[in-house]
């Protein structure tokens, strides 16, 4: 047997291994070395099959959607089972295409005159009914699957977002906004139903009855916006759903001068945050202490009597609106050590100027009814006609003077004196 060098033999397996490498590459490539069907087959991706479509007659698409129809509210035309009244179904199978733009699908049942108005709801304006419509049907009528004010909320986010934080509501809001709201097209803002203060008046009847048998009406009342210039129509931090607490409501107006008829009312936010003596409902922040909100049967829209002239004789209904918290035995009672401190001695000088016929002189003759620099709501003047007629009180420690344009300078001591 013939020998080889090792090298030699080395070479001679290194070309075999290559050769037998080569021909296996060539036999899969000439299918000698077929993978098995079945595992090719699982391999593969799956196949859906597309079953043909069964032609579109009554109740033949319901045997396979048979959950379209579980709803108790149904589009009229999902009830009746016209499919294709807004479907193109390929009879070859596969999934269905509208037969037009969604937009106009709807209008071919509903009337579009239903749905115009100078403001229309958003979705409305954009033909997207299915915003807030189901376009076969579900269970809350008519809705996409939620009812009431949260189907409003699902969009106006905002609103939601201030319904949580309120501390009262106003009960119209509490299970639909469409009470208040037409929820495709109005005339007026906001879609709203009427025009306010109209559509408050269907639920607060009773305000528009005190408005119209008011003598003094107050204008904000029916004055665009109406209700809204001074209440929240949805919630608010005040049970009354007022925009403000308290005074601030008032000052949204009331913080400038203004003119009502011949007369020209304070400019009160200026009147208050110069002079620091505050009257008592002022203190409380509340202006209906003496002032009634829509309207009145006394003049300045005041919740009950008070005379309305400087000068007039005395009686106690006169002073109703005083004698709610002051007592009247203020002015009654002609000699006191303990009803007041404007006296002379025991002489009530309250009795002295109020108490008389026929010019006896109203509170508002020295005091300001709404705030003043001085103790006791002292005026430093008071209106009398064209001319702002001074009062001159000065304060003393057991009294005072007036140095006024009503009389000669006066001056008065609550302890009387003995002369020795």
């Amino acid at each position: 047997m013939t020998k080889y060098p090792a090298q030699t033999t080395a070479s001679i397996f290194s070309l075999a291994r290559s050769t037998v490498r080569w021909l296996l590459c060539v036999a899969l490539l000439s299918g000698f070395l077929a993978i098995p069907a079945s595992r090719a087959n699982a391999q593969a991706p799956a196949q859906t099959e597309r079953k043909p479509h069964p032609p579109a007659e009554a109740k033949s698409c319901i045997v396979c959607h048979k959950q379209i129809i579980s709803s108790k509210a149904l589009c009229m035309a999902t009830k009746e089972q016209m499919c294709t009244l807004c479907h193109d179904i390929p009879a070859t199978g596969g999934p269905s295409r509208l037969t037009e733009a969604s937009e106009r699908l709807c209008l071919k049942c509903h009337t579009k005159d239903k749905f115009k108005g100078n403001f229309v709801h958003g979705p409305v304006a954009v033909g997207a009914c299915v915003a807030c419509h189901d376009p076969h049907g579900s269970k809350p009528s008519g809705a996409a699957g939620t009812t009431g004010r949260q189907m409003c909320l699902t969009c106006h986010t905002e609103m939601d977002a201030r319904f949580k934080n309120a501390r009262f509501q106003h009960k119209a809001t509490a299970d639909k906004c469409t009470d208040c709201h037409a929820p495709h097209a109005s005339d007026y803002r906001y879609e709203l139903r009427a025009a306010l203060p109209d559509l408050c008046i269907k639920c607060h009847e009773d305000i528009l009855t005190d408005y119209k048998k008011a003598a003094v009406k107050h204008a904000p009342v029916v004055e665009a916006p109406a209700c809204a210039n001074c209440h929240d129509p949805h919630m608010a931090s005040d049970e009354r759903l007022l925009l403000a607490n308290g005074i601030d409501v008032c000052l949204r107006c009331h913080d400038g001068t203004i003119k009502v008829d011949q007369y020209e009312l304070a400019h009160m936010g200026q009147l208050l945050a110069k002079n620091p003596e505050h009257h008592g409902p002022i203190q409380g922040k509340e202006c209906s202490g003496c002032h009634r909100p829509h309207g009145s049967p006394y003049f300045r829209l005041l919740t009950d009597e008070y005379p309305k002239d400087f000068y007039t004789s005395f009686s106690e209904s006169k002073y109703a609106l005083c004698f709610r918290c002051h007592d009247s035995s203020l002015v009654k009672e002609e000699r006191t050590t303990t009803l007041t401190g404007f006296r002379d001695g025991d002489r009530n000088l309250h009795f002295v100027h109020v108490n008389k016929s026929p010019k006896g002189r109203t509170c508002r003759s020295c005091h300001e009814t709404h705030a003043s620099a001085l103790p006791k709501h002292i005026r430093a003047s008071v209106p009398f006609g064209t001319w702002n007629l001074p009062v001159g009180f000065k304060k003393t420690e057991n009294g005072g003077s007036c140095d006024s344009g009503c009389h000669a300078p006066q001056k008065y001591e609550r302890r009387v004196v003995q002369a020795k």
